[in-house]
Order: structure tokens, then C-alpha cells, then sequence
């Protein structure tokens, strides 16, 4: 029997897909999910005036006044700043002249930009409506960073090709998994729009950065922080104890850790 079509809507500006493997009618857990990701996008878009991020910014809404969901985000945020020595910074963004001029919502300078973590945050958390309601075999794809539960089919891996920074028609490598998440951050879906912390300019001798764990906000999280730190990012990732990494340097090096390649088709 062939596999059912993918839904896939356009939310947070990028394609998000759910592939539901399970048999039955599932529609009413995937438009949940759905509608759990245009809530995340309401609430946390720095595109849109009215979201709560964009008033944090400016401060019409205090911090203790935000949803709780917002103050779960901006703390983890805070967390994994502490983790990675800083070059993940959820204020890097906002550092414009400007900003500069006033304390952030948290009482740091600069605008707060979560995206770094929110897109994995809010993939995972449309899976677990999936998984709420009965789900068992499916995929979360959030612009590249994805999460899958289960099998495609009976025996079965997950396949994820991880498109090659430089040759777009190519992959830099396949992935047969199940049950984990992979993020993959890097310059090559929206332009320069990871800077390091430090300079507030876009890393060198870096392309792209991929990560392989069991949790999607934390793997997206450290793949942001490692393409941040540039070259140094691959000695980072190499130490660090949840997650798996492929880093590939400017001038094409492909370095990885045991684990990745232990995952690879």
C-alpha cells in the first residue's frame, strides 16, 4: 500500500511538514498540530507587531506578564547561553545601534530573537500533540529541522538527506533513523542570519553545521551555537554528550563525529 501524502502548510514563513505512517484517519491530531505551530508563530514572531516577543522588545509587556510559554522559551534560552560559553545568544540578532540604546526584556542589551530554539521547541511540541493522540509512526519536518517517531514502514528507517551547503542538487549525507531529531543550521536556507554573539557579524570557515539527538530543541539549539563558533565548533561538538554532528568547513572538509556516521545509509 503506498504511503499517504504528506500535509504540508506554510507557517512561521517556512514549509512545515507532517507525514503521518500510522493507519486511519488521523486529520483532526495533524490540524491540531497545526494549529499548536500558528499559535508558536502569533506568539513568537518578530515579524508580527502583535506577538508577544515583538511587545517584550517594546516593553509594553513585562516579562512576569508574558505567557508562560514565553517565559519557558526565554529561560531555556538563557540555559543554553549559559551551556555554550555564549555563542548562543537569543539577543545576537537585536544588537543593532538602536537596540543597543535600551535594556532588553530581560534587562540585557539588545532585541530578543528566540528563533534559534522556537522552531525545534515548536516542532517538537506539535509531535507531542501527534503523540497525544494516538500517533505512533510520523515525521515533523520545520524548515530542515525535523523530528520522527516510529517507522515509515514495518522494518523501516527514516531516511533524511542532509542537503550539501554549496551543491543544493546534492546531499552531503543520508541518514537512515528513527525516533530522534536533526537540525542543520547554516547559511544556505535564510542567508547570514546566524552572527556570532562576539562580533555580531556571520562566522567564517563554516558552512554548515548538522546534529542528530533525541531532542529537537536541544539539537537545534547546539547546531546553532556550533555553526556560531565557526572552525571551533566541530572540537565543541565533539565533547558534547547528546547529540551526534557533520560539520562542514569552508573549504569543504567534512568532519564527523563517530556516532553521525554510525547513522548514515
Amino acid at each position: 500500500m503506498a504511503a499517504p501524502e504528506p500535509h504540508v502548510r506554510e507557517i512561521m514563513g517556512m514549509p512545515i511538514i507532517v507525514d503521518v505512517r500510522d493507519e486511519g484517519n488521523h486529520r483532526p491530531a495533524i490540524e491540531a498540530a497545526f494549529a499548536w505551530l500558528r499559535w508558536v508563530d502569533e506568539t513568537f514572531s518578530t515579524y508580527r507587531a502583535d506577538s508577544q516577543i515583538a511587545k517584550l522588545n517594546r516593553q509594553e509587556l513585562r516579562l512576569e506578564d508574558a505567557h508562560p510559554a514565553v517565559r519557558e522559551v526565554l529561560a531555556a534560552c538563557t540555559a543554553f547561553r549559559a551551556r555554550t560559553g555564549g555563542a548562543f545568544d537569543a539577543h545576537a540578532a537585536g544588537r543593532t545601534p538602536e537596540a543597543r540604546a535600551r535594556p532588553g526584556c530581560d534587562g540585557r542589551p539588545g532585541a530578543v530573537e528566540p528563533a534559534g530554539y522556537v522552531k525545534g521547541w515548536a516542532a517538537a511540541g506539535a509531535m507531542d500533540r501527534l503523540v497525544a493522540a494516538g500517533v505512533q509512526h510520523a515525521l515533523v519536518d520545520a524548515g530542515g529541522d525535523l523530528l520522527v517517531k516510529g517507522r515509515p514502514a514495518a522494518g523501516e528507517h527514516w531516511r533524511v538527506g542532509i542537503q550539501h551547503p554549496i551543491e543544493h542538487a546534492h546531499v552531503a549525507a543520508v541518514l537512515e533513523v528513527t525516533n530522534m531529531a536533526v537540525a542543520t543550521s547554516g547559511t544556505y536556507r535564510r542567508g547570514d542570519h546566524i552572527v556570532d554573539p562576539g562580533t555580531g557579524a556571520p562566522p567564517g570557515g563554516v558552512l554548515s553545521v548538522t546534529c542528530v539527538g533525541r531532542d529537537l530543541p536541544t539539537t537545534d539549539a547546539l547546531a546553532t551555537a556550533a555553526f556560531a563558533m565557526g572552525p571551533d565548533g566541530a572540537r565543541w561538538l565533539s565533547v558534547q554528550p547528546d547529540v551526534e554532528a557533520m560539520v562542514i568547513l569552508a573549504d569543504q572538509t567534512v568532519l564527523t563525529t563517530p556516532g553521525f556516521n554510525a547513522l548514515c545509509a
